[in-house]
């Protein structure tokens, strides 16, 4: 479903002490808008004291040298990584003509 290759980007901007990423793989993305881009897809658990939320982030290329867009595509409370990397997986098989 995903690739993989290349380097990771910095997420330190993105990620407080206790939170983690996952990367999931690379693919194009078709957008509301109907562009395709690029994309590599992470799903974030955010932890701050006894608040849990977890996001899908697709992060892209923005067009100036060393820059990325981070787009939050859902979130979710609490450790819902495993879902939410399914929900990407999913939106990318329905994308692909998948059934």
């Amino acid at each position: 479903m995903f690739d993989t290759a290349g380097t990771a980007p910095d997420l330190s901007l993105l990620l407080g002490p206790h939170d983690r990423a996952v990367f999931l793989g690379m693919a194009d993305w078709r957008t509301r808008s109907g562009r395709v881009e690029s994309s590599l897809f992470y799903v974030v658990l955010h932890r701050a004291g006894a608040q849990h939320w977890t996001q899908a982030c697709r992060i892209v290329p923005d067009g100036r040298p060393g820059h990325l867009s981070v787009h939050v595509e859902r979130i979710a409370e609490g450790d819902r990584c495993v879902e939410l990397a399914a929900w990407f997986g999913e939106r990318l098989h329905a994308q692909r003509g998948g059934a």
